[in-house]
This record gives C-alpha cells, sequence and structure tokens, in this order.
C-alpha cells in the first residue's frame, strides 16, 4: 500500500520538474537475483512438503518481483491458496485491485483453469472511512484516518494493461466498478459460487460487506485472503473478528490463520461448511 502511493507520488513530482524515472542495470540485475531466488525457494519448499502444489511458472517470479504493497512472503499465500482451492470449481475474486500487481498474479495462476476472474475496485481510492475505523498505523504521514479519503487511487486501465501484458483474455475477467455496496445494489454478473478471494478493501465497512457476500457464495474449501489486518486501520481486524465471531457461533464455519508479522498482515478464512 505504502509503495504504491510513494511510487506515484515521486514520479509526479520528477515528471512536474521535466524529468522521469527508468530503471539501471542495477534494477534489473536486483531483479534477476530475486527470480532466482523465487525459483530456487518453490523448488525447496515442494521438497520440504513433499508435493508439488505450487508448480513452477515462468512468469511468476517476475510478477512478483514487481509487486508493490504486497510483499512476495505475502502472495506465496495467495499463490498456495489458489493453488489449493482451483479445483472445488466456482470463480476468483479480487476485491481492491488498485495498480493490479495482485491482480496480474492471480490471472497468471488461474489461466490454465476454467474460472472467471472478478475484480472489484471504485477506481477512485479509499472511501469515507467510518466510526469503525481508527488510524493505527499512519503510513502516509498523514495525521488522521479521515486523511485518506480518496488516497490511493489507481485508473481501471493500468489494471487492463497489467493483464493485456500476461496476455490474459480479455473474456476471462469483469471488472465491477464502483464502491463495493453499489456494485452489490446493481448484482450485475457477481459470481455465483467463489473457490477464492482476496479482500484488500483496508476499512471496515467496505471489508464488512465482501465478507458477507463472500458468506453466500463461498464453499467447503474456499479460502479468503484479508489484507492489512491488524495494520493501517483497526476497522479491518475488528471487521474480520466480528464476522468470523459471528459465523461460528454455533458451528466452525470458518478455519481462521493469522501468519506471523514477518510474513505481512493478513488473515486467512478457510471455510469448513
Amino acid at each position: 500500500m505504502t509503495g504504491k502511493y510513494l511510487e506515484r507520488l515521486i514520479k509526479n513530482v520528477f515528471s512536474a520538474l521535466g524529468y522521469s524515472i527508468t530503471r539501471d542495470r542495477d534494477d534489473f540485475a536486483r531483479l534477476d537475483n530475486f527470480i532466482n531466488l523465487s525459483k530456487a525457494y518453490e523448488q525447496l519448499l515442494g521438497e520440504l512438503r513433499g508435493d508439488k502444489l505450487i508448480r513452477q511458472d515462468e512468469i511468476r517470479p517476475k510478477l512478483l518481483g514487481r509487486l508493490l504493497g504486497t510483499p512476495p512472503s505475502e502472495a506465496y499465500f495467495i499463490v498456495e491458496a489458489l493453488a489449493k482451492t482451483i479445483h472445488i470449481g466456482g470463480d476468483v475474486c479480487e476485491f481492491g485491485v488498485a495498480q493490479g500487481g495482485t491482480t496480474a498474479l492471480i490471472a497468471n495462476e488461474v489461466r490454465d483453469f476454467d474460472v472467471t476472474l472478478h475484480l472489484f475496485d471504485s477506481f477512485e481510492g479509499l472511501p469515507q472511512p467510518s466510526e469503525k475505523d481508527r488510524l493505527k498505523d499512519d503510513i502516509f504521514s498523514l495525521g488522521s484516518i479521515e486523511a485518506y479519503f480518496s488516497t490511493m487511487a489507481s485508473p481501471e486501465n493500468v489494471v487492463i494493461s497489467r493483464l493485456k501484458a500476461i496476455t490474459f483474455p480479455s473474456d476471462r475477467y469483469i471488472i465491477h466498478k464502483g464502491f463495493i455496496d453499489q456494485v452489490m445494489d446493481r448484482d450485475e454478473n457477481l459470481p455465483v459460487k467463489v473457490s477464492f478471494a482476496y479482500v484488500d478493501f483496508d476499512l471496515y465497512e467496505p471489508i464488512k460487506t465482501a465478507l458477507n457476500y463472500l458468506h453466500t457464495v463461498t464453499v467447503k474449501g474456499s479460502i479468503i485472503i484479508v489484507d492489512d489486518y491488524d495494520y493501517f486501520s483497526t476497522g479491518c481486524k475488528l471487521c474480520v473478528d466480528e464476522f468470523v465471531a459471528d459465523k461460528n457461533s454455533i458451528n466452525k464455519v470458518y478455519d481462521v490463520v493469522i501468519p506471523d508479522e514477518s510474513f505481512g498482515h493478513f488473515a486467512i478464512l478457510t471455510r469448513q461448511s
């Protein structure tokens, strides 16, 4: 999240001064080193677990190396979740696509399977925070949660260009443009069954809307990963905790895993029934 905003801000400032930012040879060398490390990690992971759940892929390391805001350590949880859920049937969703880094990663993982990718974003930045949102990590040093209104916006065509760059078919994804409450009111082309969803909405109300919807369309074995758990706004953790407590009040519907913070800030919800 921080990287996305800072990169755009820096580029805009330099552009106004008549300069542009380009990669030098060291950048490409670092990317090559990362790609090499990524491939070695995947091979070692398969050997340690005794399976080939995460298949080798030539494009994935490049997409991982270009992620902004989502660390590769978290991205591998997304890759693993997709591998676990792709065969149970159902479409794949991303709530909050920003510049499309994780979108391209997810699309690449599902390209060989008969699923549709549903992308939800207003492309207008963050909505107004609710009273449930308190600023926990002032990532842009803005001073208050209210100051983050409309920040983190990214154009829709940037996401489309990321998908084109990996030749992901245009008839395999649907962009649901608008704030999530508006999208749900329109009820246009929403998936009726979801195997995997990545939720990166940052604030309490949009996360709540996404989770409540996903509860109606996920099945046993489906996985939901919610980004920014216990990070940025207190609303994300509060929302996830309330959702799980409510759904698990009688029977255990969701198994919840909160990885160590060294991997990132996110929660993994696996549907049990």
